[in-house]
């Protein structure tokens, strides 16, 4: 009597369990009509076929689960992803879950309702890498924001200081990113200044024939003590083609290059240790004298000065934050 009590009582824990788990995966969650969107046919919309799907945290099977959608419901995509093994669609609940659902291509859990889902995003097309913006210039002409359906906007952001993020949208919020990297080069034809908040910059440039001189002068705008300035001041040049490829030897060209100290304020010797060991008072200046010969295949050289400064104790200045680069003829 007892033991059959038993069966009976793990029985009914069974069939109770069994109950709990169809409830779970078949029961519609309370709040399911909360997370679904209206229809809108000027949209891409897709309608959850499946009793439910995971919204993934990125397109991926691994991918955290971050929440779910259940049969019936409707979502505006945001994103499309093709992946062999699954089609991925980016969506945002009404309570604010942004993620991926997956659909087998081969067993579809969705069905796309309105709007298109195979339209490719717009194209930026870019005549040449990298760009070379002159004279300091954001011209970008050459950058072009392409779509096969219709008109698309062109926005850009410098990333660093060298990098501009561009990113194109059409009329359908499809949405393509690129990152290229950029120059910005100065025509130094006998003079150019460039003044900021922590260095005036003055370059001159003097040739006869294929010998080239540049002098620089840096004047210094904020007084730099010398428990505050880098043991290691060095003169820089570099040159580069038409391509911007550094072009790292130019056998006697290279070689000839002369790096002399002959600054005003009485600095004759600013790049030796006698300078280094002294403050730098606001209004002093650095100057060099860089001198190469030129050859064809050099478009392009870089002049400046390496070394750290402090200006106030809290904050690290990159000397070679002063460097510019020029083209030459």
């Amino acid at each position: 009597m007892i033991e059959t009590r038993k069966r009976s009582t793990i029985l009914n824990l069974v069939v109770g369990a069994i109950i709990l788990l169809i409830a779970f995966l078949f029961w519609p969650n309370g709040n399911r009509f909360a997370q679904s969107n209206k229809i809108d046919v000027s949209k891409t919309q897709i309608k959850i076929l499946y009793r439910r799907i995971n919204i993934r945290e990125e397109a991926d099977v691994n991918s955290k689960d971050i929440g779910d959608v259940y049969r019936g419901e409707v979502y505006t995509v945001i994103s499309h992803i093709e992946k062999k093994d699954y089609n991925w669609y980016q969506i945002k609940t009404d309570s604010d879950i942004e993620g991926y659902i997956g659909s087998d291509p081969n067993n579809e859990y969705v069905k796309v309702i309105s709007g298109y889902i195979d339209r490719e995003p717009p194209k930026i097309n870019i005549e040449s890498e990298p760009l070379i913006l002159v004279n300091g210039k954001n011209d970008l002409d050459s950058v072009e924001c392409v779509d096969d359906h219709g008109a698309c906007s062109l926005s850009y952001e410098e990333i660093d200081s060298d990098t501009i993020k561009f990113k194109a949208v059409d009329d359908d919020n499809n949405v393509a990113v690129k990152e290229v990297k950029f120059y910005r080069v100065y025509e130094l034809i006998s003079e150019f200044i460039d003044n900021s908040e922590t260095v005036n910059s003055k370059y001159n440039l003097t040739k006869n024939g294929n010998t080239y001189i540049i002098n620089a002068n840096y004047q210094i705008n904020k007084t730099v003590s010398s428990n505050h300035k880098s043991s290691n001041y060095s003169p820089m040049i570099a040159f580069y083609d038409k391509d911007f490829n550094e072009i790292k030897d130019i056998n006697t060209s290279f070689n000839s290059v002369e790096l002399k100290g002959s600054c005003i304020n009485n600095f004759d010797n600013s790049l030796k240790e006698e300078y280094v060991g002294i403050d730098l008072l606001k209004g002093n200046t650095i100057c060099m004298n860089y001198k190469f010969t030129k050859e064809d295949n050099i478009k392009y050289v870089a002049v400046g000065f390496s070394g750290i400064e402090n200006y106030d104790d809290n904050e690290n200045y990159l000397a070679n934050y002063f460097s510019k680069y020029f083209m030459i003829n």
